[in-house]
Protein backbone atom coordinates (compact mmCIF):
# COMPACT_ATOMS: atom_id res chain seq x y z
CA UNK A 1 0.00 0.00 0.00
CA UNK A 2 1.03 3.61 -0.39
CA UNK A 3 0.30 7.03 0.97
CA UNK A 4 1.23 9.82 -1.42
CA UNK A 5 3.10 12.74 0.08
CA UNK A 6 0.75 15.73 -0.11
CA UNK A 7 2.40 18.82 -1.54
CA UNK A 8 0.09 21.79 -1.10
CA UNK A 9 0.30 24.39 -3.85
CA UNK A 10 3.36 23.01 -5.63
CA UNK A 11 3.32 22.91 -9.40
CA UNK A 12 5.82 20.09 -9.70
CA UNK A 13 4.91 18.53 -13.04
CA UNK A 14 7.63 20.30 -15.03
CA UNK A 15 10.45 20.76 -12.50
CA UNK A 16 12.17 17.45 -13.05
CA UNK A 17 11.61 17.21 -16.78
CA UNK A 18 13.32 20.56 -17.36
CA UNK A 19 16.40 19.60 -15.36
CA UNK A 20 17.33 16.12 -16.51
CA UNK A 21 19.73 15.56 -19.36
CA UNK A 22 18.16 13.95 -22.37
CA UNK A 23 20.86 11.83 -23.97
CA UNK A 24 20.27 11.37 -27.67
CA UNK A 25 23.86 10.60 -28.62
CA UNK A 26 24.92 7.28 -30.11
CA UNK A 27 26.12 4.67 -27.62
CA UNK A 28 27.94 1.41 -28.11
CA UNK A 29 25.07 -0.11 -26.13
CA UNK A 30 21.45 1.00 -26.66
CA UNK A 31 19.51 2.84 -23.95
CA UNK A 32 15.83 2.69 -23.08
CA UNK A 33 13.82 5.90 -23.15
CA UNK A 34 13.83 6.11 -19.35
CA UNK A 35 17.63 5.82 -19.39
CA UNK A 36 18.02 8.86 -21.62
CA UNK A 37 16.58 10.95 -18.77
CA UNK A 38 19.32 11.19 -16.18
CA UNK A 39 21.00 13.82 -14.03
CA UNK A 40 24.38 15.37 -14.68
CA UNK A 41 26.14 17.75 -12.29
CA UNK A 42 24.76 20.70 -14.22
CA UNK A 43 21.30 19.19 -14.45
CA UNK A 44 21.17 18.51 -10.72
CA UNK A 45 22.10 22.10 -9.91
CA UNK A 46 19.42 23.32 -12.31
CA UNK A 47 16.84 21.01 -10.68
CA UNK A 48 17.67 22.22 -7.18
CA UNK A 49 17.51 25.86 -8.30
CA UNK A 50 14.19 25.48 -10.11
CA UNK A 51 12.68 23.66 -7.14
CA UNK A 52 13.81 26.42 -4.80
CA UNK A 53 15.56 24.08 -2.37
CA UNK A 54 19.10 25.48 -2.49
CA UNK A 55 19.42 25.33 1.30
CA UNK A 56 19.12 21.53 1.13
CA UNK A 57 21.33 21.11 -1.93
CA UNK A 58 23.98 19.17 0.02
CA UNK A 59 21.47 16.37 0.68
CA UNK A 60 21.06 15.63 -3.02
CA UNK A 61 24.55 16.31 -4.33
CA UNK A 62 26.68 13.77 -6.15
CA UNK A 63 29.58 12.31 -4.19
CA UNK A 64 32.72 14.17 -5.23
CA UNK A 65 34.99 11.95 -3.16
CA UNK A 66 35.99 14.66 -0.67
CA UNK A 67 33.73 13.48 2.16
CA UNK A 68 32.92 17.11 2.83
CA UNK A 69 29.27 16.58 3.76
CA UNK A 70 28.87 16.91 7.57
CA UNK A 71 25.86 14.58 7.50
CA UNK A 72 27.81 11.80 5.79
CA UNK A 73 27.98 8.58 7.77
CA UNK A 74 31.34 7.64 9.22
CA UNK A 75 32.40 4.02 8.88
CA UNK A 76 31.33 2.02 11.90
CA UNK A 77 28.43 4.33 12.75
CA UNK A 78 24.75 3.48 12.50
CA UNK A 79 22.33 4.58 9.81
CA UNK A 80 19.53 6.95 10.75
CA UNK A 81 16.26 5.27 11.73
CA UNK A 82 12.75 6.72 12.10
CA UNK A 83 12.57 8.45 15.47
CA UNK A 84 16.28 9.23 15.61
CA UNK A 85 17.36 12.84 16.00
CA UNK A 86 19.08 12.79 12.62
CA UNK A 87 16.12 11.31 10.75
CA UNK A 88 15.04 13.76 8.00
CA UNK A 89 12.24 16.12 8.97
CA UNK A 90 8.83 16.01 7.24
CA UNK A 91 9.78 19.15 5.33
CA UNK A 92 12.94 17.46 4.05
CA UNK A 93 10.92 14.51 2.80
CA UNK A 94 8.56 16.93 1.07
CA UNK A 95 11.56 18.58 -0.58
CA UNK A 96 12.76 15.19 -1.77
CA UNK A 97 9.33 14.43 -3.21
CA UNK A 98 9.28 17.80 -4.94
CA UNK A 99 12.56 17.02 -6.69
CA UNK A 100 11.12 13.64 -7.73
CA UNK A 101 8.07 15.22 -9.34
CA UNK A 102 5.83 13.51 -6.79
CA UNK A 103 7.27 10.00 -7.09
CA UNK A 104 7.85 9.50 -3.35
CA UNK A 105 5.57 7.01 -1.59
CA UNK A 106 5.00 6.86 2.15
CA UNK A 107 4.46 3.16 2.53
CA UNK A 108 2.01 1.02 4.44
CA UNK A 109 2.17 -2.78 4.82
CA UNK A 110 0.05 -4.48 2.19
CA UNK A 111 -2.33 -5.95 4.80
CA UNK A 112 -2.85 -2.63 6.63
CA UNK A 113 -6.56 -2.47 5.56
CA UNK A 114 -7.17 -5.50 7.79
CA UNK A 115 -6.29 -3.55 10.96
CA UNK A 116 -7.68 -0.50 12.73
CA UNK A 117 -4.57 1.01 14.32
CA UNK A 118 -3.26 2.81 11.21
CA UNK A 119 -6.58 4.42 10.35
CA UNK A 120 -6.96 2.66 6.99
CA UNK A 121 -9.22 -0.27 7.94
CA UNK A 122 -11.37 -1.32 5.00
CA UNK A 123 -13.19 -4.66 5.08
CA UNK A 124 -13.54 -4.84 1.30
CA UNK A 125 -9.86 -4.10 0.69
CA UNK A 126 -8.90 -6.56 3.42
CA UNK A 127 -10.89 -9.30 1.71
CA UNK A 128 -9.05 -8.53 -1.53
CA UNK A 129 -5.72 -8.82 0.30
CA UNK A 130 -6.70 -12.18 1.76
CA UNK A 131 -7.83 -13.50 -1.62
CA UNK A 132 -4.63 -12.40 -3.36
CA UNK A 133 -1.98 -12.93 -0.70
CA UNK A 134 -0.59 -16.13 -2.24
CA UNK A 135 -0.30 -14.52 -5.69
CA UNK A 136 3.23 -13.23 -6.32
CA UNK A 137 1.98 -10.55 -8.70
CA UNK A 138 -0.15 -9.06 -5.94
CA UNK A 139 3.02 -8.44 -3.94
CA UNK A 140 4.93 -7.32 -7.02
CA UNK A 141 2.40 -4.54 -7.56
CA UNK A 142 2.99 -3.15 -4.07
CA UNK A 143 5.95 -0.80 -3.51
CA UNK A 144 7.33 -2.65 -0.49
CA UNK A 145 5.67 -6.04 -0.04
CA UNK A 146 7.88 -9.09 -0.33
CA UNK A 147 7.00 -12.68 -1.20
CA UNK A 148 8.57 -14.14 1.93
CA UNK A 149 6.73 -12.62 4.91
CA UNK A 150 9.03 -14.16 7.48
CA UNK A 151 11.76 -11.73 6.46
CA UNK A 152 9.40 -8.83 7.02
CA UNK A 153 8.80 -10.06 10.55
CA UNK A 154 5.17 -11.13 9.99
CA UNK A 155 4.05 -7.94 11.76
CA UNK A 156 1.07 -7.30 9.49
CA UNK A 157 -0.38 -10.53 8.14
CA UNK A 158 -3.91 -10.67 6.68
CA UNK A 159 -6.59 -11.35 9.29
CA UNK A 160 -10.38 -11.59 9.57
CA UNK A 161 -10.30 -9.81 12.93
CA UNK A 162 -9.34 -6.11 12.74
CA UNK A 163 -9.06 -6.01 16.53
CA UNK A 164 -6.66 -8.96 16.76
CA UNK A 165 -3.62 -6.72 17.12
CA UNK A 166 -1.73 -3.90 15.50
CA UNK A 167 -0.21 -3.65 12.05
CA UNK A 168 3.33 -2.27 12.06
CA UNK A 169 5.95 -1.76 9.37
CA UNK A 170 8.22 -4.39 10.85
CA UNK A 171 10.88 -5.10 8.24
CA UNK A 172 9.32 -2.89 5.56
CA UNK A 173 10.87 0.37 4.36
CA UNK A 174 8.99 3.52 5.31
CA UNK A 175 9.47 5.36 2.02
CA UNK A 176 9.80 4.19 -1.56
CA UNK A 177 10.57 5.98 -4.81
CA UNK A 178 8.27 4.95 -7.65
CA UNK A 179 10.95 5.12 -10.32
CA UNK A 180 10.10 6.11 -13.87
CA UNK A 181 13.54 7.26 -15.04
CA UNK A 182 17.21 7.05 -14.12
CA UNK A 183 17.17 10.51 -12.56
CA UNK A 184 14.81 9.27 -9.85
CA UNK A 185 17.29 6.55 -8.91
CA UNK A 186 20.16 9.03 -8.83
CA UNK A 187 18.27 11.33 -6.47
CA UNK A 188 17.37 8.42 -4.19
CA UNK A 189 20.97 7.19 -4.03
CA UNK A 190 22.30 10.69 -3.35
CA UNK A 191 19.70 11.42 -0.67
CA UNK A 192 20.25 8.09 1.08
CA UNK A 193 24.02 8.55 1.06
CA UNK A 194 24.04 12.18 2.19
CA UNK A 195 21.24 11.88 4.76
CA UNK A 196 22.69 8.69 6.26
CA UNK A 197 19.68 6.50 5.36
CA UNK A 198 19.37 2.81 4.76
CA UNK A 199 18.82 2.19 1.06
CA UNK A 200 17.16 -1.21 0.90
CA UNK A 201 13.90 -3.12 1.17
CA UNK A 202 14.39 -3.45 4.94
CA UNK A 203 13.17 -1.79 8.12
CA UNK A 204 13.28 1.97 8.36
CA UNK A 205 14.74 2.29 4.88
CA UNK A 206 14.26 4.28 1.73
CA UNK A 207 13.53 1.82 -1.07
CA UNK A 208 13.95 2.16 -4.83
CA UNK A 209 10.93 0.58 -6.56
CA UNK A 210 11.85 -0.23 -10.16
CA UNK A 211 8.62 -2.11 -10.90
CA UNK A 212 7.61 0.43 -13.55
CA UNK A 213 10.75 -0.06 -15.63
CA UNK A 214 9.11 -2.74 -17.77
CA UNK A 215 10.86 -2.03 -21.04
CA UNK A 216 11.88 -5.12 -22.99
CA UNK A 217 13.44 -4.99 -26.44
CA UNK A 218 14.45 -7.85 -28.75
CA UNK A 219 17.18 -7.49 -31.37
CA UNK A 220 17.27 -10.06 -34.15
CA UNK A 221 20.84 -9.00 -34.81
CA UNK A 222 22.58 -6.71 -32.35
CA UNK A 223 26.13 -5.63 -33.09
CA UNK A 224 28.02 -4.56 -29.99
CA UNK A 225 31.68 -4.89 -29.07
CA UNK A 226 32.56 -8.58 -29.01
CA UNK A 227 29.17 -9.89 -30.16
CA UNK A 228 26.88 -9.94 -33.16
CA UNK A 229 23.63 -11.88 -32.99
CA UNK A 230 20.21 -12.13 -31.34
CA UNK A 231 19.94 -10.31 -28.03
CA UNK A 232 17.47 -8.78 -25.63
CA UNK A 233 17.65 -5.65 -23.52
CA UNK A 234 15.85 -6.14 -20.20
CA UNK A 235 14.58 -3.36 -17.93
CA UNK A 236 14.95 -3.44 -14.16
CA UNK A 237 11.23 -4.08 -13.59
CA UNK A 238 10.93 -7.08 -15.92
CA UNK A 239 10.25 -10.53 -14.44
CA UNK A 240 11.57 -13.93 -15.46
CA UNK A 241 8.24 -14.85 -17.06
CA UNK A 242 8.24 -11.71 -19.18
CA UNK A 243 11.74 -12.48 -20.44
CA UNK A 244 10.70 -16.05 -21.28
CA UNK A 245 7.58 -14.91 -23.11
CA UNK A 246 9.38 -12.31 -25.21
CA UNK A 247 12.18 -14.69 -26.16
CA UNK A 248 9.61 -17.30 -27.19
CA UNK A 249 7.53 -14.78 -29.14
CA UNK A 250 10.56 -13.73 -31.15
CA UNK A 251 11.67 -17.29 -31.90
CA UNK A 252 14.30 -17.95 -29.26
CA UNK A 253 15.04 -18.99 -25.69
CA UNK A 254 16.43 -17.06 -22.73
CA UNK A 255 17.96 -18.36 -19.53
CA UNK A 256 16.00 -17.84 -16.31
CA UNK A 257 14.96 -19.60 -13.12
CA UNK A 258 11.98 -21.67 -12.01
CA UNK A 259 10.25 -18.84 -10.13
CA UNK A 260 8.48 -16.75 -12.77
CA UNK A 261 7.88 -13.68 -10.62
CA UNK A 262 11.53 -12.98 -9.77
CA UNK A 263 12.96 -9.72 -11.06
CA UNK A 264 15.34 -10.66 -13.84
CA UNK A 265 17.83 -7.81 -14.05
CA UNK A 266 18.24 -7.43 -10.30
CA UNK A 267 18.93 -10.15 -7.78
CA UNK A 268 18.53 -13.09 -10.15
CA UNK A 269 21.42 -12.06 -12.36
CA UNK A 270 23.40 -10.55 -9.48
CA UNK A 271 23.37 -13.91 -7.70
CA UNK A 272 24.40 -15.85 -10.79
CA UNK A 273 21.10 -17.33 -11.90
CA UNK A 274 20.89 -21.11 -12.13
CA UNK A 275 18.38 -22.38 -14.68
CA UNK A 276 16.71 -25.56 -15.97
CA UNK A 277 18.78 -25.23 -19.15
CA UNK A 278 22.08 -24.82 -17.33
CA UNK A 279 23.28 -28.10 -18.82
CA UNK A 280 23.71 -26.81 -22.37
CA UNK A 281 24.22 -23.12 -21.51
CA UNK A 282 25.65 -22.61 -18.01
CA UNK A 283 24.48 -19.85 -15.67
CA UNK A 284 22.18 -17.05 -16.80
CA UNK A 285 24.80 -14.50 -15.79
CA UNK A 286 27.23 -16.04 -18.28
CA UNK A 287 25.10 -14.54 -21.04
CA UNK A 288 24.89 -10.95 -19.77
CA UNK A 289 26.95 -8.68 -22.02
CA UNK A 290 26.48 -5.18 -20.58
CA UNK A 291 24.64 -3.40 -17.79
CA UNK A 292 23.51 0.17 -17.17
CA UNK A 293 23.92 1.10 -13.52
CA UNK A 294 23.65 3.96 -11.02
CA UNK A 295 26.63 3.73 -8.70
CA UNK A 296 27.01 4.75 -5.06
CA UNK A 297 28.21 8.24 -5.99
CA UNK A 298 24.92 8.80 -7.85
CA UNK A 299 26.31 8.71 -11.35
CA UNK A 300 24.91 6.75 -14.30
CA UNK A 301 27.38 4.57 -16.19
CA UNK A 302 27.70 1.56 -18.47
CA UNK A 303 29.49 -1.55 -17.21
CA UNK A 304 30.78 -3.62 -20.11
CA UNK A 305 33.90 -5.45 -21.32
CA UNK A 306 35.18 -2.05 -22.51
CA UNK A 307 34.03 0.31 -19.74
CA UNK A 308 34.28 -0.10 -15.98
CA UNK A 309 35.36 -3.69 -16.44
CA UNK A 310 35.76 -4.40 -12.73
CA UNK A 311 32.13 -3.48 -12.11
CA UNK A 312 31.04 -5.45 -15.17
CA UNK A 313 32.71 -8.52 -13.67
CA UNK A 314 31.29 -8.03 -10.16
CA UNK A 315 27.69 -7.27 -11.12
CA UNK A 316 27.42 -10.63 -12.87
CA UNK A 317 27.27 -13.05 -9.96
CA UNK A 318 28.84 -11.02 -7.15
CA UNK A 319 25.58 -10.43 -5.29
CA UNK A 320 22.80 -7.85 -5.22
CA UNK A 321 22.52 -4.76 -3.00
CA UNK A 322 26.27 -4.34 -3.23
CA UNK A 323 27.70 -2.36 -6.14
CA UNK A 324 24.92 -0.25 -7.64
CA UNK A 325 21.36 -0.10 -8.97
CA UNK A 326 21.09 -1.85 -12.33
CA UNK A 327 18.63 -0.09 -14.62
CA UNK A 328 18.88 -2.55 -17.53
CA UNK A 329 21.08 -5.23 -19.03
CA UNK A 330 21.64 -6.94 -22.37
CA UNK A 331 21.58 -10.73 -22.70
CA UNK A 332 22.20 -13.23 -25.46
CA UNK A 333 19.15 -14.98 -26.88
CA UNK A 334 19.53 -18.62 -27.92
CA UNK A 335 17.70 -20.78 -30.46
CA UNK A 336 14.68 -22.81 -29.42
CA UNK A 337 15.66 -26.32 -28.39
CA UNK A 338 13.49 -29.42 -27.82
CA UNK A 339 12.88 -30.46 -24.22
CA UNK A 340 11.68 -33.77 -22.81
CA UNK A 341 10.18 -33.75 -19.32
CA UNK A 342 9.23 -36.65 -17.11
CA UNK A 343 7.36 -36.77 -13.81
CA UNK A 344 6.83 -39.76 -11.55
CA UNK A 345 7.04 -40.85 -7.94
CA UNK A 346 7.73 -43.85 -5.75
CA UNK A 347 7.36 -44.44 -2.04
CA UNK A 348 7.39 -46.87 0.83
CA UNK A 349 4.35 -49.10 1.19
CA UNK A 350 3.20 -52.34 2.78
CA UNK A 351 5.46 -54.16 0.34
CA UNK A 352 8.28 -51.60 0.01
CA UNK A 353 10.45 -51.08 3.09
CA UNK A 354 12.36 -47.95 4.03
CA UNK A 355 15.63 -49.71 3.22
CA UNK A 356 14.36 -50.59 -0.25
CA UNK A 357 13.25 -46.99 -0.73
CA UNK A 358 16.73 -45.73 0.12
CA UNK A 359 18.36 -48.27 -2.17
CA UNK A 360 16.24 -46.78 -4.96
CA UNK A 361 17.34 -43.32 -3.87
CA UNK A 362 20.96 -44.45 -3.86
CA UNK A 363 20.57 -45.67 -7.43
CA UNK A 364 19.24 -42.25 -8.45
CA UNK A 365 22.00 -40.23 -6.80
CA UNK A 366 24.70 -42.57 -8.08
CA UNK A 367 23.83 -41.63 -11.68
CA UNK A 368 24.32 -37.87 -11.32
CA UNK A 369 27.51 -37.90 -13.38
CA UNK A 370 25.93 -39.42 -16.52
CA UNK A 371 22.76 -37.38 -15.94
CA UNK A 372 24.65 -34.07 -15.84
CA UNK A 373 27.05 -35.06 -18.59
CA UNK A 374 23.93 -35.48 -20.74
CA UNK A 375 23.00 -31.84 -20.02
CA UNK A 376 19.92 -32.66 -17.94
CA UNK A 377 18.44 -31.22 -14.77
CA UNK A 378 16.01 -32.48 -12.17
CA UNK A 379 13.89 -31.02 -9.41
CA UNK A 380 12.82 -33.45 -6.70
CA UNK A 381 11.27 -33.54 -3.26
CA UNK A 382 11.42 -36.42 -0.88
CA UNK A 383 10.67 -37.74 2.57
CA UNK A 384 9.51 -41.32 2.24
CA UNK A 385 7.87 -40.40 -1.01
CA UNK A 386 10.20 -39.48 -3.84
CA UNK A 387 8.63 -37.05 -6.31
CA UNK A 388 10.37 -36.20 -9.55
CA UNK A 389 8.92 -32.86 -10.54
CA UNK A 390 10.37 -32.90 -13.15
CA UNK A 391 13.32 -34.55 -14.82
CA UNK A 392 14.14 -31.81 -17.35
CA UNK A 393 16.13 -32.96 -20.38
CA UNK A 394 17.16 -30.27 -22.90
CA UNK A 395 18.03 -31.52 -26.38
CA UNK A 396 16.54 -34.95 -25.62
CA UNK A 397 13.66 -36.89 -27.14
CA UNK A 398 11.58 -39.31 -25.06
CA UNK A 399 13.61 -42.13 -26.61
CA UNK A 400 16.99 -40.66 -25.65
CA UNK A 401 15.63 -39.73 -22.22
CA UNK A 402 14.47 -43.28 -21.47
CA UNK A 403 17.80 -44.60 -22.73
CA UNK A 404 19.55 -42.26 -20.27
CA UNK A 405 17.49 -43.30 -17.23
CA UNK A 406 17.26 -47.01 -18.13
CA UNK A 407 19.99 -48.05 -15.62
CA UNK A 408 18.07 -46.39 -12.81
CA UNK A 409 14.65 -47.64 -13.87
CA UNK A 410 16.07 -51.15 -14.25
CA UNK A 411 17.34 -50.96 -10.67
CA UNK A 412 13.91 -49.84 -9.47
CA UNK A 413 12.35 -52.83 -11.24
CA UNK A 414 14.83 -55.22 -9.63
CA UNK A 415 14.01 -53.73 -6.23
CA UNK A 416 10.28 -54.23 -6.78
CA UNK A 417 9.80 -50.45 -6.60
CA UNK A 418 6.87 -49.43 -8.81
CA UNK A 419 6.77 -45.98 -10.38
CA UNK A 420 3.53 -44.05 -9.96
CA UNK A 421 2.11 -41.58 -12.46
CA UNK A 422 4.99 -41.85 -14.92
CA UNK A 423 4.45 -39.22 -17.61
CA UNK A 424 7.06 -38.38 -20.22
CA UNK A 425 6.38 -35.54 -22.63
CA UNK A 426 8.21 -34.09 -25.62
CA UNK A 427 8.07 -30.30 -25.91
CA UNK A 428 9.14 -28.28 -28.95
CA UNK A 429 10.91 -25.60 -26.92
CA UNK A 430 11.86 -24.39 -23.45
CA UNK A 431 8.94 -21.99 -22.95
CA UNK A 432 6.36 -24.68 -23.68
CA UNK A 433 8.13 -27.11 -21.36
CA UNK A 434 8.40 -24.48 -18.62
CA UNK A 435 4.70 -23.63 -18.71
CA UNK A 436 3.68 -27.28 -18.68
CA UNK A 437 6.02 -28.05 -15.79
CA UNK A 438 5.95 -25.15 -13.35
CA UNK A 439 3.28 -22.66 -14.39
CA UNK A 440 2.32 -19.95 -11.93
CA UNK A 441 4.09 -19.72 -8.59
CA UNK A 442 2.06 -19.37 -5.42
CA UNK A 443 2.93 -18.70 -1.80
CA UNK A 444 1.93 -21.77 0.17
CA UNK A 445 0.36 -21.32 3.58
CA UNK A 446 3.54 -22.30 5.39
CA UNK A 447 6.27 -21.35 2.94
CA UNK A 448 7.78 -18.02 3.78
CA UNK A 449 5.82 -17.75 7.01
CA UNK A 450 7.58 -20.17 9.32
CA UNK A 451 10.44 -21.69 7.32
CA UNK A 452 13.90 -20.40 6.48
CA UNK A 453 15.59 -22.90 4.18
CA UNK A 454 19.21 -22.91 3.13
CA UNK A 455 21.11 -24.75 0.45
CA UNK A 456 24.33 -26.57 -0.37
CA UNK A 457 26.23 -27.00 -3.62
CA UNK A 458 27.90 -30.41 -3.60
CA UNK A 459 30.81 -30.88 -6.03
CA UNK A 460 31.32 -33.53 -8.67
CA UNK A 461 34.35 -34.89 -6.85
CA UNK A 462 32.00 -36.28 -4.18
CA UNK A 463 30.63 -38.58 -6.89
CA UNK A 464 33.99 -39.44 -8.43
CA UNK A 465 35.27 -40.98 -5.19
CA UNK A 466 33.26 -44.07 -4.12
CA UNK A 467 34.17 -43.52 -0.48
CA UNK A 468 33.21 -39.85 -0.53
CA UNK A 469 29.97 -40.62 -2.38
CA UNK A 470 29.05 -43.17 0.30
CA UNK A 471 29.66 -40.56 3.00
CA UNK A 472 27.73 -37.90 1.08
CA UNK A 473 24.71 -40.11 0.50
CA UNK A 474 24.68 -41.22 4.14
CA UNK A 475 24.55 -37.56 5.21
CA UNK A 476 21.66 -36.89 2.82
CA UNK A 477 19.74 -39.86 4.18
CA UNK A 478 20.39 -38.88 7.80
CA UNK A 479 19.24 -35.33 7.14
CA UNK A 480 16.02 -36.52 5.50
CA UNK A 481 15.24 -39.15 8.13
CA UNK A 482 15.59 -36.52 10.86
CA UNK A 483 12.42 -34.91 9.50
CA UNK A 484 14.10 -31.87 7.95
CA UNK A 485 13.14 -30.32 4.62
CA UNK A 486 15.16 -31.66 1.70
CA UNK A 487 14.70 -30.83 -1.98
CA UNK A 488 17.32 -31.65 -4.54
CA UNK A 489 18.49 -30.99 -8.06
CA UNK A 490 21.07 -32.57 -10.25
CA UNK A 491 22.66 -29.93 -12.41
CA UNK A 492 26.08 -28.88 -13.66
CA UNK A 493 26.10 -25.30 -14.98
CA UNK A 494 29.71 -25.35 -16.05
CA UNK A 495 31.09 -22.36 -17.90
CA UNK A 496 29.68 -22.89 -21.38
CA UNK A 497 29.42 -19.31 -22.68
CA UNK A 498 31.63 -19.23 -25.75
CA UNK A 499 35.26 -19.50 -24.75
CA UNK A 500 34.32 -18.99 -21.12
CA UNK A 501 32.59 -16.19 -19.24
CA UNK A 502 34.76 -14.19 -16.88
CA UNK A 503 32.37 -13.17 -14.13
CA UNK A 504 31.86 -13.33 -10.38
CA UNK A 505 29.65 -16.45 -10.26
CA UNK A 506 30.43 -18.54 -7.20
CA UNK A 507 33.20 -20.92 -8.37
CA UNK A 508 31.34 -23.75 -6.62
CA UNK A 509 28.77 -23.63 -9.42
CA UNK A 510 31.43 -24.64 -11.92
CA UNK A 511 32.05 -27.84 -9.96
CA UNK A 512 28.54 -28.58 -8.68
CA UNK A 513 26.66 -31.76 -9.49
CA UNK A 514 24.02 -31.67 -6.72
CA UNK A 515 22.13 -28.67 -5.39
CA UNK A 516 20.25 -29.30 -2.14
CA UNK A 517 17.64 -27.02 -0.58
CA UNK A 518 17.17 -27.93 3.05
CA UNK A 519 16.21 -26.79 6.50
CA UNK A 520 18.57 -27.02 9.43
CA UNK A 521 22.33 -27.11 9.05
CA UNK A 522 23.62 -29.80 6.72
CA UNK A 523 26.95 -29.61 8.55
CA UNK A 524 25.20 -31.09 11.57
CA UNK A 525 24.95 -34.44 9.78
CA UNK A 526 27.67 -34.10 7.13
CA UNK A 527 31.14 -35.34 8.17
CA UNK A 528 34.22 -33.31 7.32
CA UNK A 529 35.01 -33.47 3.63
CA UNK A 530 31.47 -33.75 2.28
CA UNK A 531 31.20 -30.00 1.63
CA UNK A 532 34.83 -29.43 0.70
CA UNK A 533 34.99 -27.49 -2.56
CA UNK A 534 31.27 -26.77 -2.39
CA UNK A 535 29.34 -23.71 -1.33
CA UNK A 536 25.85 -22.19 -1.36
CA UNK A 537 23.66 -20.28 -3.80
CA UNK A 538 23.25 -16.72 -2.52
CA UNK A 539 19.79 -16.21 -4.06
CA UNK A 540 18.23 -19.08 -2.07
CA UNK A 541 20.46 -19.02 0.98
CA UNK A 542 19.94 -18.83 4.71
CA UNK A 543 20.79 -15.34 5.98
CA UNK A 544 22.42 -16.97 9.01
CA UNK A 545 24.91 -18.91 6.90
CA UNK A 546 27.98 -19.04 9.20
CA UNK A 547 30.58 -18.92 6.39
CA UNK A 548 29.13 -16.23 4.16
CA UNK A 549 32.32 -15.31 2.37
CA UNK A 550 33.36 -18.85 1.55
CA UNK A 551 29.91 -20.33 0.91
CA UNK A 552 28.50 -17.54 -1.29
CA UNK A 553 31.58 -16.21 -3.08
CA UNK A 554 34.37 -18.76 -2.71
CA UNK A 555 37.69 -17.73 -4.19
CA UNK A 556 36.16 -14.62 -5.74
CA UNK A 557 35.69 -12.86 -2.42
CA UNK A 558 39.00 -11.00 -2.31
CA UNK A 559 38.56 -9.54 -5.77
CA UNK A 560 34.92 -8.67 -5.06
CA UNK A 561 35.94 -6.82 -1.90
CA UNK A 562 38.41 -4.75 -3.91
CA UNK A 563 35.62 -3.79 -6.33
CA UNK A 564 33.30 -2.95 -3.44
CA UNK A 565 35.89 -0.68 -1.84
CA UNK A 566 36.53 1.04 -5.15
CA UNK A 567 32.87 1.77 -5.94
CA UNK A 568 31.26 2.05 -2.48
CA UNK A 569 34.14 2.73 -0.08
CA UNK A 570 32.18 3.52 3.07
CA UNK A 571 32.49 0.07 4.65
CA UNK A 572 29.50 -0.52 6.92
CA UNK A 573 28.65 3.11 6.22
CA UNK A 574 28.49 2.55 2.48
CA UNK A 575 25.42 3.20 0.39
CA UNK A 576 24.66 -0.47 -0.37
CA UNK A 577 24.56 -2.98 2.45
CA UNK A 578 22.97 -6.28 3.43
CA UNK A 579 24.10 -8.86 5.96
CA UNK A 580 25.13 -11.41 3.34
CA UNK A 581 26.85 -9.16 0.81
CA UNK A 582 30.47 -8.40 0.06
CA UNK A 583 31.84 -5.92 2.59
CA UNK A 584 29.26 -6.65 5.28
CA UNK A 585 32.05 -7.60 7.68
CA UNK A 586 33.96 -4.32 7.17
Amino acid sequence: MARKIHLVGLAIASIFSHAVARDTQAHAYPLFEYETNFLTEEGLQRLIYKAGVVDNAHLFAFDDGTDGNPDRLRSGSCKAFPGDADWPSPSTWRTFDKLLDGALIQTLPVAAPCYRNLGVYDAEKCAAVQNSFTNPYFHENDPTSIFWPLFQGRTCMPTDDPNSGNCTHGGYPVYAVNVSNVGHIQLAVNFARNANLRLSSGAGALSIWTHGLKDLRYYAHLEIPGYAGPAMKVGAGVTVREVYAEAHRTGGSALGGICESVGYAGGYIAGGGHTPISGPYGMATDHVMALEVVTADGRFITASPEEHTDLHWALRGGGGSTFGVVTSLIIRVHPKIPITTSTFSFSTSATVSADTFWRAMHAYFSLFIPFTDAGTYSCTSRSFTFTMDPFFAPNHTPTSFHRLVAPWFNTLTSLGMPLSHLTTTAHPDFYTAYNATWGRNTLLNSAGRISVPGNRLLPRRNWESPALFATTFAAIRTHSESGRLLHGYHQAPRNRAGAGADNAVNPAFREVICFLILSGRFKAVAPDGVEGGGGAYLNEANVDEPDRQGAFYGGNYGRLLEVKRAWDPGGLGGVFYATTVVGSEA
